[in-house]
């Protein structure tokens, strides 16, 4: 099955606010830029295995029954499945979740 990857309000935040940080406070705009790159295309492999990854005990507490998580670098992907949908819910420091 190929699903479609949606992002909430927060999830775009999170990574504006992941960007902001790289980019202006570690003064690394080339970094952020490929960071972000890379953050995004990890999310699109969800299209394809976004049911192949498990569910967290912990996650699935902080975010709800469904909850599913994959990390990217120090970076904690929070989404859910329904149907066709992968709905990315937050982007947020792996070390939270754990």
């Amino acid at each position: 099955m190929i699903y479609k990857v949606f992002f909430s309000t927060e999830a775009d935040y999170d990574m504006l606010e992941l960007e902001y940080y790289i980019r202006n406070e570690l003064k690394s705009p080339i970094t952020a830029a490929k960071y972000l790159n890379d953050l995004n295309a990890t999310i699109l492999k969800l299209e394809v295995y976004a049911n192949a990854i498990g569910f967290n005990k912990y996650v699935q507490e902080q975010f709800g029954a469904n909850a599913r998580h994959i990390n990217f670098k120090k970076m904690a992907i929070i989404y859910f499945i329904e149907d066709d949908i992968v709905f990315i819910k937050r982007v947020i420091p792996a070390s939270l979740i754990y």
